[in-house]
């Protein structure tokens, strides 16, 4: 419900322990949150942060030395799998989209990450 939905309810009840009076002195004390606006723009620049580190830093998100090759039928040497490096890649991730998270409690971390493993 909005605050005005709420204090419009309030107004109209009729009054309990709480006069109508405490009731909405509190309604009136809760500070409504716009929260974090986060636009397309910003998205976008953080993307293309991204891709810049990866273009400027291909031998980092790829680890060339388990690169796998093998022999084909006609001689030719064949790359048939180079494993991504993922830390490296979750930590260019991290420091482009990180400043767009807000913290938390660890109570509420601990909650969210419950309800995702049901």
């Amino acid at each position: 419900m909005k605050k005005d939905l709420v204090l419009q309810s309030v107004q109209n009840s009729v009054s309990s322990i709480f006069s109508k009076e405490d009731v909405i002195n509190l309604i009136n004390s809760i500070e409504e949150s716009k929260g974090r606006v986060i636009t397309t723009y910003d998205i976008g620049r953080a993307i293309e942060k991204f891709i810049s580190w990866a273009d400027n830093n291909d031998r980092d998100l790829v680890d060339l030395d388990s690169a796998e090759l093998e022999m084909s039928y006609d001689n030719r040497i064949e790359c048939v799998g180079v494993p991504v490096n993922t830390d490296n890649l979750r930590e260019a991730l991290e420091n482009n989209f990180m400043d767009f998270g807000e913290d938390v409690e660890d109570d509420v971390v601990e909650l969210e990450k419950a309800d995702n493993e049901l």
